[in-house]
């Protein structure tokens, strides 16, 4: 498995060069097998992974990653899920979004407490795919936080986002409801829902186009 890119490595490298890359006052949104969009570099990339499968507070820091010490009671959440907020700095403006939220919100509140990120100053939201274990938890986050974030922040999602899942587990006869993420529920918190099909720019100077309206 060493030679292997696991699917959640591939999504944290991607995110990290693709989906969240500042060219001066804009984030470049990566949507694979599309043309390319064009990327300039920053001077600044920090990745938070707010939530993943797996979680080793006892292993090094390395050069370029700073790891989470848990103490008496304070405990980073590790779960069947993934979540990421990222920041860019270019020329001295930085910029912010989140990108996927998890599955539990109890999990991923705490992980955000813990690391110390601050949800209500994001220029914009993303989700990669519509599964449940990358958005379930982001309903419960929003609201959670929703009198922080402006109204009108826009939240990007790809195609098949809002569409109901279900799985067919091993010996089951039956298929189990995943859900579904609702647009009408992210409208209601105030959000902007765009959904997109090719490449787009995540634009940090949305917040001077957001809507006023209560």
């Amino acid at each position: 498995m060493n030679d292997l890119l696991s699917r959640r490595a591939f999504l944290k490298y991607s995110l990290a060069t693709g989906a969240a890359v500042v060219a001066k006052d804009h984030i470049v949104g990566g949507v694979k097998a599309q043309p390319a969009v064009r990327v300039t570099p920053v001077d600044k990339l920090t990745v938070w992974v707010l939530t993943d499968n797996y979680f080793d507070s006892l292993r090094a820091d390395v050069k370029i990653t700073k790891r989470y010490r848990v103490q008496t009671g304070r405990s980073i959440h590790a779960e069947h899920g993934v979540s990421f907020f990222v920041e860019t700095s270019v020329a001295g403006k930085t910029s912010s979004c989140m990108f996927d939220y998890g599955l539990d919100p109890a999990g991923v509140l705490n992980n955000i407490a813990l690391l110390g990120v601050d949800v209500g100053r994001v220029d914009a939201f993303g989700l990669s795919h519509g599964h449940f274990d990358h958005y379930a938890s982001a309903v419960g986050i929003l609201k959670h936080n929703q009198a922080r974030i402006p109204r009108g922040t826009p939240f990007y999602v790809g195609e098949e986002a809002f569409v109901r899942r279900y799985v067919l587990r091993p010996g089951a006869a039956e298929p189990t409801d995943l859900g579904q993420l609702r647009r009408e529920d992210l409208e209601a918190l105030g959000l902007r829902v765009l959904e997109v099909k090719t490449p787009r720019r995540w634009w940090p100077s949305a917040r001077r186009c957001r809507t006023n309206s209560s």
